[in-house]
């Protein structure tokens, strides 16, 4: 089934959350006491002191104190984490300096299987409104998510599945308006159990306007609406086994800023399905087994002054299941298995797009198409049809990961085996601007990733080390695109020889915790061997005038830190220091800068916390960017000043809790070097949000 209209999915999840709240609102009870799941890091379980290698987990409170509302923004506040906006509408996380297809975007455990690492202005669908907490993870335990995550994890858990029986009911609901771009949010979760089963309910709706910036100018098209619900049902057995189906819709609407303020936005939508089981001790040996299923249809329109002139659809199956064996010998062992199968459909035409095209009606020989013959440029062949043909993705792969307490700390292991097979099919594409067939013969990847991580504690220190060797196949896109980026004003190449990547990491962190004070600290180096990044090209594609882009491999090599320090002056004030600094570079040749490297980060502030009060202040400065690739401009330095202040109030069995924050208090100017669009939509300029939240 593929999704309906943007208008059509606005009215039916409006329609949707509306009498979602009604039903909550007529049918609470409050006679029993709440008892809900405690939730732990989802990745395997375990607590965060548990784990060798570090979990950064993001709860509720963490970002309700954010600007923003995509993931970007959210985690941007963490040493190491950057955000990759594109507008206002698009922010996805940037981890110690990578991304894209280098970063898994997971929820629940499982791909969120959108289109946001295939270009810098496609969403991901991902949305933290009513999440219980976003985890970024690290080392062996990213192996249970996939392969390539050679940056990181960033997963969002929430509670549309339980594992315990809920006694009563908990309701969350919470409200906000901002001035910089009007911007307003409502949200609401219901979490309520009956008997042996636990139901979930949750919708959110946001919207904003134009945005100003430093200067005081507005940025044109940057104005977003989104809304989304989930509703997820659960049924947990006498002895502890638990299983439940969920059902998410996701739609967002929003502007892309450009140089001739053109109408431009796009509009993704997301049907996505989930079930998962758990069953505790099935056989001898083994603790648990838990299976998870889910299935996604996803669509987006590209569009340009109200003509739709991209259309992207697809679809994703996935398979996990994991299980978990009892202590051997001291070591605690989970085996998996993951199977996905995703779809990609595209089309782009000026004109504009109502369907994917299909030219199966039209002959063809198998040789090369005249035009794109014709269409040459420094030995390149440019398309000016369809850039990409129909293609089908399927990965397999197997897990394994291990840990053990010894007498200083934790060991942690992890292995992984995947294969990827790429099947395309070019009948979107006019055979006038084919390849030969022999280009679109199927192809198959193998990899393996393998990490290792330790800890020591010596006294009041902790010790980690983290060793690794990960691989990536390359995505469709990668190899096959190949036609123009409007929303990036770009020229994109197709490079159908890229490879598997491989990336060998050391990551070393210290902690050294006093009762007062607590020092945290990473370095880290990666080596890459067929680093595939997309290479800004000396020419321009000749149908526009676009600069032109290709994806490449070369050996490449990227390091940084990463550093915290928190100190408690005394029980109500805090004193915090953060900051991180990346560097990243090719081996080879005259220019070995890559792009849009994240700067110099620093931040430091003070939170104060007295009875129901709580009032946090940061001055955040982002350092000028000078180390660039060809073709980058240079940042300039920039610094902006946060605010945050909250009241809480207890009523009986609920909290009230009322905020204020304000962002870049001091109306700065500045540039976002990790955006695509930089130039044309700087950092929003100050912008105070009022809000409240109500839980009970």
């Amino acid at each position: 089934m593929k999704l309906g209209k943007r208008t059509t999915m606005h009215t039916k999840f409006l329609f949707t959350i509306s009498v979602s709240l009604m039903l909550v609102v007529s049918h609470i009870s409050f006679a029993d006491e709440v008892a809900l799941d405690k939730v732990q890091v989802s990745a395997s379980g375990q607590l965060l002191d548990d784990v060798a290698q570090p979990v950064r987990v993001f709860n509720q409170e963490d970002m309700q104190q954010q600007n923003g509302d995509t993931l970007g923004e959210l985690l941007s506040s963490l040493p190491g984490i950057s955000n990759a906006s594109f507008g206002a509408g698009v922010g996805r996380p940037v981890i110690r300096g990578l991304s894209g297809n280098r970063v898994k975007m997971a929820i629940n455990g499982t791909d969120s299987a959108d289109v946001s690492a295939m270009s810098s202005d496609h969403a991901p669908m991902v949305d933290a409104a009513n999440a219980e907490q976003v985890e970024v993870i690290y080392g062996p335990n990213t192996l249970r998510f996939g392969s390539g995550a050679m940056g990181g994890v960033i997963n969002m858990a929430d509670t549309r599945f339980h594992e315990m029986p809920l006694q009563g009911t908990r309701v969350r609901v919470q409200s906000s308006v901002a001035s910089a771009n009007e911007a307003t949010s409502l949200s609401a979760s219901l979490d309520s159990g009956f008997g042996q089963w636990v139901m979930h309910m949750d919708g959110f709706t946001r919207s904003s306007e134009n945005f100003t910036d430093g200067n005081g100018d507005e940025v044109n098209n940057t104005s977003t609406e989104s809304q989304g619900m989930n509703v997820g049902l659960n049924y947990i057995q006498a002895n502890g086994n638990a299983h439940g189906v969920a059902v998410s819709l996701l739609n967002y609407e929003y502007g892309v800023p450009n140089p001739d303020n053109h109408n431009a936005t796009v509009d993704p939508s997301q049907l996505r399905l989930d079930a998962q089981s758990v069953v505790f001790t099935p056989f001898a040996n083994v603790e648990k087994i838990k299976t998870q299923f889910t299935y996604i249809d996803y669509e987006h329109g590209e569009n340009f002054d109200d003509t739709v002139v991209g259309l992207f659809d697809k679809t994703a199956t996935e398979f996990k299941s994991t299980l978990s064996l009892f202590d051997l010998g001291g070591w605690r062992t989970s085996l998996g298995v993951q199977l996905s199968l995703q779809d990609l459909d595209v089309c782009h035409d000026h004109s504009g797009c109502d369907a994917i095209p299909n030219y199966s009606d039209l002959s063809w020989d198998g040789s090369e198409g005249a035009n794109l013959s014709n269409d040459i440029v420094d030995g390149y062949r440019f398309s000016h049809d369809t850039p990409m043909p129909l293609t089908q993705t399927q990965d397999a792969g197997v897990f394994w990961v291990m840990e053990r307490d010894w007498a200083k700390g934790l060991l942690e292991l992890g292995a992984r085996l995947d294969q990827r097979t790429i099947t395309a099919d070019p009948v979107s594409i006019r055979p006038s601007y084919r390849q030969q067939a022999s280009y679109y013969e199927d192809k198959t990847f193998d990899s393996a990733s393998m990490s290792a991580a330790m800890t020591w504690r010596i006294d009041a220190q902790k010790i980690g080390v983290s060793v690794s060797r990960s691989q990536r196949a390359p995505a469709a896109d990668e190899m096959y695109w190949n036609g123009d980026h409007h929303a990036t004003f770009s020229f994109q190449l197709d490079n159908p020889d890229l490879d598997v990547e491989t990336a060998y990491s050391l990551d070393v962190t210290w902690t050294y915790e006093q009762a007062n004070y607590q020092i945290q600290s990473a370095v880290y180096y990666y080596d890459f061997d067929g680093y595939i990044f997309n290479d800004p090209k000396s020419i321009v594609d000749p149908f526009h005038g676009n600069p032109v882009y290709r994806n490449e491999q070369k050996d490449a090599w990227l390091s940084g830190a990463e550093w915290q320090l928190d100190y408690n002056l005394n029980p109500q004030w805090q004193w915090f220091v953060r900051g991180d600094v990346v560097k990243a570079q090719l081996k080879q040749g005259e220019n070995k800068n890559l792009p849009r490297t994240p700067p110099l980060t620093t931040s430091t502030g003070v939170k104060w916390m007295f009875n129901q009060w709580q009032i946090n202040s940061e001055l955040k400065h982002y350092a000028k960017q000078s180390d660039v690739a060809e073709n980058e401009t240079i940042t300039d330095a920039y610094s902006v000043v946060n605010v945050y202040g909250s009241y809480s109030q207890t009523l009986g069995a609920s909290t009230l809790e009322f905020y204020v924050k304000a962002h870049n208090l001091t109306d700065e100017f500045g540039r976002n070097h990790v955006s695509y669009l930089k130039e044309f939509s700087p950092v929003m300029g100050r912008n105070v949000t009022l809000g409240a939240t109500y839980q009970f």
